[in-house]
């Protein structure tokens, strides 16, 4: 088994290559121009701030006052280790999120939902794009956006 320091060495390596710090920076920069996207097309949604992560995800959340009163958001999530991007319905605790976990059997199969029993974070996940292409960004907003508008009503219409 490697030792703390063998792994900060080799981590302290692949930093000084530059390319994480790089596709990184990129990663995020992109999160923030579909959250300007969001905010500006659904300004009645609550938007949080975006949660950077520890290289495992990034988000930032969506919420509207219905959803709130009941202790839920909408989280748009970077997985960093997949690549890929997903929406997920979360809670404000654990207990609200037993509340809810049963929504994920009344879901229509117009949206390719699962659950994740691992991701304590959220009830129910839909991937948005497994292989984004930050070449485009543009369609990828576009494609991001669709998926969330299409989860989001069939989460609200299961409430």
């Amino acid at each position: 088994m490697k030792t703390l320091n063998k792994r900060i060495e080799a981590y302290t390596h692949q930093l000084q290559l530059s390319e994480i710090q790089i596709a990184y920076k990129g990663i995020l920069a992109f999160i923030g121009q579909l959250r300007a996207a969001l905010i500006k097309k659904y300004p009645h949604y609550d938007v949080s701030n975006i949660y950077q992560g520890y290289l495992d995800m990034s988000y930032f959340s969506l919420s509207t006052k219905p959803l709130k009163d009941k202790g839920l958001k909408i989280a748009i999530v970077y997985l960093h280790e997949k690549g890929s991007f997903e929406v997920w319905l979360s809670a404000r605790n654990r207990d609200i999120a037993k509340t809810y976990k049963s929504i994920l059997d009344s879901l229509s199969e117009e949206i390719n939902v699962f659950h994740d029993h691992n991701n304590q974070d959220a009830i129910v996940e839909c991937v948005l794009t497994p292989t984004p292409d930050f070449e485009d960004q543009a369609q990828l907003i576009n494609t991001i956006d669709q998926g969330v508008e299409n989860f989001f009503s069939e989460i609200i219409s299961r409430l």
